[in-house]
């Protein structure tokens, strides 16, 4: 027996053994698509004899700050299987899911200020992708009660993939459990392909939905350095989706402001291979980088009180935020209608920074600067009332900090701690640490 007919057989077996419905993680790379191919065949050929289906899941993630080219090349695909599976009747639904609009990259890194990712400091991974993941899945399992889990992961990828599945605790069926999420199952049907294996059988069987050839290009596009070199490796970051995979820095196709590694190669390769109207991406990302680590870009307490490079200052995070505006303003973004920054991104980082003494509406007005169609820009009261005030931009923004409590308080019946709330705003504005907590 032939090691695609012994995990077809697995498949099969899992799926009619139970009524667990499948959950298939698909990142759009090779295996996963390996994974998912093998499980719509299988559907099919159960259609075929007259079998009832079950219900089954596919679930993408998104984190909205993808490489412009695999967000379109991941929503082609998605939408491809979608129209597919509902042509052919399979009971399959694709899921795509997000970070909360006030979780993600932008909203924290540009709303509150928080400093780009480091290995120390990887504030983003969480965010982005395990708790949306992780929400969507808990959220199936009350659903259904249980489900079954289908990762495209395989041993020949590293060894330290291979040391994580097979530390894996197997029950009597060979399935592990998930690490986070109770009464969801985990099977890896194609652990034991080698990467040769899984092109091979990508070659040789046509997507039920479609081709292959975009994926294979994107491989051809990230993998190839300037120098003509192939670079190996191309493991999927997809945390709480894949508790096998590994930590978030080390993917070919990861988020295109990655700064958590200090070069992104695979951007490098995707500029260098036909991409180049990338190229502001890679630059906005390295001008991260740099800021990231200067004292001048960030204030000088930490959100604890201690003394330490704190927040991104309020001016930094404007001049980031006006960054991605002219980005999108290039005519190669036009052309291919990328959006860097959702509008409800932009109404979020409006409310951080109010919250962070900015009485202009600066994001909002920013917004407006470059064409966007916002439509909840209200007047700031206390713009109005201080625009008429003879004071300095420094005491302007100290006198709305005050107000900000005032405001806050006013229709609270016990106002005890107001003039201790008051104080303590004023000391911290000249401690400089006006971040939110």
């Amino acid at each position: 027996m032939t090691k695609l007919t012994q995990t077809k057989k697995l498949i099969k077996h899992h799926y009619l053994s139970n009524k667990r419905p499948l959950v298939v993680t698909f990142s759009g790379g090779k295996d996963s698509t390996v994974v998912l191919q093998l499980v719509i065949e299988m559907l099919l050929e159960l259609k075929q004899e007259g079998q009832e289906l079950k219900e089954s899941f596919v679930v993408s993630s998104d984190t909205t700050v993808e490489m412009p080219i695999i967000e379109s090349y991941l929503e082609d695909v998605l939408n491809k299987i979608d129209t597919f599976s509902k042509k052919e009747d399979l009971n399959l639904s694709v899921n795509l899911i997000k970070p909360k609009v006030e979780e993600s990259f932008f909203s924290l890194m540009i709303g509150k200020g928080y400093p780009a990712p480091n290995k120390w400091f990887r504030w983003c991974t969480d965010r982005l992708k395990i708790r949306p993941a992780t929400d969507f899945l808990e959220s199936l399992v009350k659903q259904k009660q249980s489900i079954l889990m289908l990762l495209g992961v395989r041993i020949e990828e590293s060894v330290s993939r291979a040391i994580s599945i097979n530390s894996r605790e197997l029950n009597f069926q060979g399935l592990s459990m998930h690490d986070q999420i109770p009464n969801a199952y985990v099977l890896s049907p194609i652990k034991d392909w080698t990467t040769s294996e899984v092109w091979k059988y990508l070659i040789q069987n046509k997507a039920p939905w479609g081709s292959h050839k975009d994926m294979m290009k994107l491989y051809s596009q990230g993998a190839t350095m300037p120098d003509g070199s192939v670079r190996d490796g191309d493991a999927d970051c997809n945390i709480a989706l894949n508790p096998e995979a590994p930590s978030c820095g080390k993917t070919r196709f990861g988020c295109w402001t990655c700064t958590v590694i200090d070069k992104d190669r695979s951007m490098e390769g995707m500029v260098q291979n036909g991409e180049e109207w990338m190229k502001p991406l890679w630059e906005y990302r390295e001008m991260l980088l740099d800021y990231r680590d200067r004292e001048d870009k960030r204030g000088h307490r930490r959100r604890n009180g201690q003394l330490g490079m704190g927040a991104f200052n309020l001016d930094v995070r404007k001049e980031l935020l006006e960054k991605l505006f002219v980005i999108e303003k290039n005519k190669e973004f036009l052309k291919r209608g990328v959006s860097l920054i959702s509008n409800q991104e932009i109404e979020i980082i409006q409310k951080y920074w109010d919250s962070d003494g900015d009485i202009e509406n600066s994001a909002l007005n920013l917004a407006l600067k470059y064409s966007r169609d916002i439509k909840n820009l209200q007047t700031n009261e206390m713009s109005d009332i201080l625009s008429n005030l003879e004071l300095s931009s420094y005491s302007k923004e100290l006198f709305y900090r005050i107000y900000e409590v005032e405001k806050s308080r006013k229709n609270i019946s016990n106002r005890r701690g107001v003039l201790k709330e008051i104080e303590e705003r004023v000391n911290n504005y000249f401690k400089g640490q006006f971040v939110e907590n």
